[in-house]
């Protein structure tokens, strides 16, 4: 898992995304100790849909296409359920409430870069 940051319609923000890279990772997403433990958000590529099992607490989890484009927002779905957006490339998953409180919405521009040196 590479360590990114966040950028909200090109502004870059203090939350840290963990960029999944394996398989693997992509099953596992927000249920990473590491990606939990710092409440960071998670970027999960390729993907369309997501899961909850395992996990205790509600989260967030925004769909964007490849260009980073928002295409839909969940707000708190909670532990053993699914949420799909079959034009989605990329998958966040952040701490509930954190979509709203970073004022996340449809058509807005999700990206990561590399954290700063």
């Amino acid at each position: 898992m590479r360590e990114r940051r966040l950028l909200h319609n090109g502004r870059p923000l203090a939350t840290r995304v963990f960029a999944c890279e394996t398989f693997l990772e992509r099953a596992r997403g927000v249920n990473q100790r590491r990606a939990r433990r710092t409440l960071a958000v998670v970027k999960i590529a390729p993907c369309a849909g997501v899961h909850t099992l395992g996990l205790r607490d509600p989260i967030d989890v925004v769909f964007t296409n490849r260009e980073g484009r928002v295409l839909r927002c969940v707000h708190g779905l909670r532990p053993w359920r699914a949420a799909v957006c079959g034009r989605a490339f990329i998958a966040w998953e952040m701490p509930r409430g954190m979509c709203r409180q970073l004022a996340i919405q449809p058509g807005d521009r999700l990206d990561d870069a590399p954290p700063r040196s």
